[in-house]
């Protein structure tokens, strides 16, 4: 029987989120799969907490709440990002959070999971520090950085046994200590300039990363053969806006939840919005001004022209 050892990041504003990725690994999982979670906590509430785990009523797994300082905020770059919160770093400390764990498959809580995890747990990184999916814009970010490859921190095989053996949360400490400047996108920079040389490329279907962000059209593509849907960036799924891709993933899953009279105030919220929808839609036909693949396109009256 396959043991997949996963671990989640979530504050209490991020409970809801976290129960619905956490339901979408458990409907598609293999009979045979044996699901260990591990939750960093940063803050949830024992009420959410008890809703997470009324989950085990109906679902075959083991979960552990990780207490976290809640003071260790205070030691890390808070970047550029808003929308990312502090408990992005939290994953930096995993090796000495779980001692008695060698390998860990990391998800972020704005994930829908749509198969068996066994075939990513069981991926082959004894040499290899982690693995993971390139960034929709790994290119901007190779610039930024100065990098040779730039990974997606969002879905992620690691090789814990290997960072302590090597020290890498004492190099991701001293790396942030020492170039808080270069920190914007959080712990996901730290790990791609720490551990620049350790990486496995995994295929691009195990985090499928889709936005609003013209990077992400490609994989939007790829979202019929999507094994992760990944929702980057600040437009999320449970938002009320009409441009979200895939936002129905969530709600399947969300409606799995002890979260799912939410879709109801969030259906209210929506058709509320749509008139300024549709007039926001409207005036951008008659005239727009956006760029797309490194170009400037100018819209009027919906003809589009395109210039550097």
């Amino acid at each position: 029987m396959p043991k997949i050892n996963i671990c989640f990041s979530s504050d209490n504003n991020y409970a809801q989120h976290l129960a619905v990725t956490l339901v979408s690994v458990l409907e598609n999982k293999s009979p045979d799969d044996e699901i260990f979670v591990y939750v960093l906590d940063g803050g949830i509430t024992d009420e959410n907490k008890t809703k997470i785990l009324n989950l085990k009523n109906k679902y075959d797994f083991n979960i552990k709440f990780l207490t976290i300082d809640q003071n260790l905020h205070k030691k890390f770059p808070q970047g550029k990002k808003n929308h990312i919160t502090p408990a992005a770093y939290y994953r930096l400390l995993l090796p000495e959070l779980c001692p008695d764990l060698d390998k860990l498959l990391y998800l972020d809580v704005d994930i829908i999971v749509k198969t068996s995890l066994a075939e990513l747990f069981e991926t082959d990184i004894s040499d290899k520090y982690y693995a993971g999916v390139i960034d929709c814009d790994e290119n901007i970010h190779l610039k930024r950085l100065g990098l040779k490859h730039y990974c997606n921190s969002g879905v992620l095989v690691l090789n814990l046994k290997k960072w302590r053996e090597d020290d890498i949360t004492e190099k991701f400490f001293s790396f942030m200590r020492e170039y808080p400047d270069k920190i914007v996108l959080h712990d996901q920079d730290v790990i791609n300039c720490v551990l620049r040389d350790g990486m496995l490329r995994l295929a691009k279907c195990w985090n499928v990363q889709v936005s609003l962000y013209e990077g992400s059209k490609e994989f939007v593509q790829m979202l019929p053969d999507a094994r992760i849907i990944h929702y980057i960036g600040k437009h999320k799924p449970w938002h009320a806006n009409f441009k979200q891709v895939a936002k129905e993933e969530y709600f399947k899953y969300l409606r799995l939840t002890e979260w799912k009279d939410y879709e109801k105030g969030y259906r209210l919220k929506l058709y509320a919005n749509l008139p300024l929808f549709l007039i926001g839609k409207f005036l951008r036909f008659l005239f727009a001004m956006e760029r797309q693949n490194g170009k400037k396109v100018l819209t009027i009256i919906g003809l589009k022209f395109r210039f550097n």
